[in-house]
């Protein structure tokens, strides 16, 4: 059963900086139990994370612009936090199941000359087998509809591990000096930078870490 261990919610409502959880950048953090509550006081942000998730759902079925405005929320610039100028960042760490090596997903939307939102960038990667240091390998990266994808097998690897170099500091696809090489890394390009990149790839059979979050996010129950 997949488990959330961790999440960051950056710009959203009232929610300028706030992180429950292990992340992986946090690895001595404490990772969420299975049941979490949240208690706070009126007006201190519970409505709001609890938002986040939802907003992430409805990003990944609706589209970013569609999310933005759907039940209620009022469009980008009522979401994002007051006087905040950065895109709105989720981050969401989570095992496929109790075993399973973690995946980190982080996405961020922010708005285009025009005033509408788009996915600036998305990021999903996870350690590789038997990797027990150094940064996670990326196995897609996007920036603005643009980016690369890699295809593993079931087992997370690369079909070729000799063609593959360890990645090194991918913290975001604004160090343009990271490179990143395997046999099975592939140049996409969206044509709607308004979609998910996992809501695209996450259909296809060879790219089987997509589809798992893909599937782990559609059945929240919110």
């Amino acid at each position: 059963m997949a488990k959330i261990e961790g999440i960051r919610v950056q710009n959203f409502r009232v929610l300028r900086d706030v992180t429950l959880g292990k992340l992986w950048d946090t690895p001595h953090t404490q990772p969420l139990t299975p049941f979490t509550a949240v208690i706070g006081k009126n007006g201190v942000g519970k409505s709001s994370l609890f938002d986040a998730f939802g907003f992430l759902a409805d990003c990944l079925q609706l589209g970013v612009e569609e999310a933005c405005d759907a039940r209620g929320r009022g469009g980008f610039l009522r979401i994002r936090s007051q006087g905040a100028d950065e895109p709105i960042r989720l981050v969401v760490f989570y095992r496929q199941e109790s075993k399973a090596r973690p995946i980190s997903y982080e996405l961020e939307i922010d708005i285009d000359k025009a005033g509408r939102p788009f996915v600036a960038r998305e990021h999903l990667r996870q350690r590789r087998k038997g990797q027990r240091s150094g940064w996670p390998y990326s196995f897609l990266r996007m920036a603005n509809g643009a980016g690369e994808v890699w295809a593993g097998d079931a087992e997370g690897q690369p079909h070729d591990e000799s063609k593959s170099e360890e990645l090194g500091d991918s913290r975001g696809l604004a160090d343009a000096g990271t490179v990143e090489e395997s046999a099975d890394r592939e140049r996409i390009e969206l044509r709607d930078k308004r979609r998910l990149g996992i809501a695209t790839l996450g259909v296809f059979a060879e790219h089987p870490r997509i589809s798992a979050f893909r599937e782990f996010v559609e059945g929240w129950y919110l």
